[in-house]
């Protein structure tokens, strides 16, 4: 996918947000603004905006020495989404369609990112969600629920925290509507924006119900060659692809049918302008494709 104009601002923006989540330090924010700009120059549009992304998240950690900038970000917005839980999980079960309502919640909790906006808040969050939940999908369902009947192996690809939260209720359903599926969870192998990682998933006890790996890198979505050896493994088995989020589709369909053969099913909310028109839906849809 090509970057654009508006792409640079918006990466520029995080790396500066991310070092403020970091730390208290103006001369290490500096310090991490010229970097970022020093490196948005030699190769901000020669590659994709995944792996800028990427560099800028490893400067931050490089010059404020935490490894995890939006630790605290992401273990409040877990914890606010398991207190809803439950509520979210009856309100499925009492749908008429539970894996469209389950679907419609996993794209919903997409909606909360603070790659997007910092400034996130409980009562943001549930009011974005809900919101979210009225929308109608951009996108069609049907062929989605037929592949999970003939579906033997799915590999889900996670994004954001709090959001996972969203994802494994949808898990939850799909193993219910076909009992036989193996559904291995797929998290981040190193901190990321406030992408997911093992913390996360301890925190939501995701590993209690279904296999979950990480992916061996830092890649802000997913990147094979950077891969480690069990994604490789298990994604050589897997016959489909949920990839959640705006990262996991950037990255991925840059990849012809000779690297990915299986059938990926992206999953995100359209919160940035360009993507939503390079995908050819509105700024704000609930997104399958």
């Amino acid at each position: 996918m090509p970057i654009s104009l508006d792409c640079i601002i918006c990466l520029t923006r995080q790396s500066l947000e991310a070092a403020r989540f970091a730390c208290c330090d103006e001369l290490r924010h500096t310090a991490v603004l010229k970097r970022t700009l020093d490196l948005v120059y030699n190769k901000g549009f020669t590659t994709i905006p995944p792996l800028i992304a990427q560099e800028i998240q490893r400067i931050v950690r490089d010059e404020t020495g935490n490894t995890d900038p939006y630790s605290v970000q992401k273990q409040e917005f877990n914890n606010l989404m398991l207190s809803v839980r439950e509520p979210l999980r009856q309100r499925i079960r009492g749908s008429e369609e539970p894996i469209r309502m389950a679907v419609q919640l996993a794209i919903a909790g997409n909606a909360v990112d603070y790659a997007v906006r910092a400034d996130w808040n409980q009562t943001m969050v549930l009011d974005t969600i809900e919101a979210a939940l009225k929308q109608p999908i951009n996108g069609n369902i049907e062929p989605f629920i037929e592949s999970i009947v003939h579906s033997q192996n799915i590999l889900y690809l996670l994004d954001n925290c709090g959001e996972i939260i969203c994802d494994q209720l949808l898990i939850e359903e799909l193993q219910r509507f076909q009992p036989k599926l193996n559904v291995t969870a797929v998290v981040r192998g190193a901190a990321v924006l406030n992408d997911v990682t093992w913390t996360d998933v301890y925190q939501v006890g995701l590993d209690q119900s279904v296999t979950v790996i990480d992916n061996g890198n830092d890649a802000v979505g997913t990147v094979l060659e950077q891969c480690g050896s069990e994604f490789q493994e298990k994604f050589k088995q897997t016959d489909l692809i949920i990839a959640k989020g705006l990262a996991n589709y950037e990255t991925l369909i840059e990849y012809d049918r000779k690297v990915l053969p299986q059938t990926v099913y992206y999953f995100f909310k359209a919160k940035c302008p360009f993507i939503a028109r390079f995908a050819g839906v509105q700024l704000g849809d609930l997104v399958i494709r």
